[in-house]
């Protein structure tokens, strides 16, 4: 049978990083969740009180700072699975010092072009990203349509009858 190759320094260091990586990953879904209930709030009283029908549109300001909130947990996310995947990386190397350096070190690793080679992710760059980007574009899409259909009388009369 094969030795354990981790001691309980190793098991505690992955067990903290993976406890980080959950609340950030429970933190994005938090951020769609409360998307939803403002965006559905805003829609809401949008719809059903007459003079409040342009302030559908401020519907926008919700969705875009949950998907830059969201956004940037996923940047998090993603730096800590580099992180502890360099922690693996350096176990399985030997060295002793980069080891050392390695172990306990919780900060997000950043990922450079030639580093996606290495099994990294890359962690900027993530607005459109196929997890968010979907679930972001589509409420700012129905809100901008919303918008337009409640308000559309008042928009054409604006347009076409000055």
């Amino acid at each position: 049978m094969r030795a354990n190759l981790y001691n309980d320094d190793d098991r505690q260091y992955l067990q903290m990083m993976q406890a980080n990586i959950e609340r950030m990953a429970a933190n994005s879904a938090n951020c769609k969740i409360w998307m939803i209930n403002l965006i559905t709030a805003f829609v809401t009283i949008g719809s059903l009180i007459p003079s409040m029908r342009g302030w559908l549109f401020l519907g926008i300001i919700p969705i875009i700072l949950f998907w830059y909130i969201d956004k940037y947990y996923l940047h998090l996310e993603r730096g800590m699975r580099n992180r502890e995947r360099d922690f693996l990386n350096k176990h399985k190397s030997g060295n002793n010092d980069e080891y050392e350096e390695a172990l306990y070190n919780l900060c997000p690793l950043k990922c450079e072009a030639d580093d996606e080679i290495k099994g990294f992710v890359k962690t900027k760059g993530r607005w459109f990203s196929r997890s968010i980007a979907p679930f972001y574009c589509i409420p700012l899409v129905i809100v901008v349509f919303l918008t337009i259909i409640i308000n559309w009388n008042e928009i054409y009369n604006f347009v076409f009858n000055g």
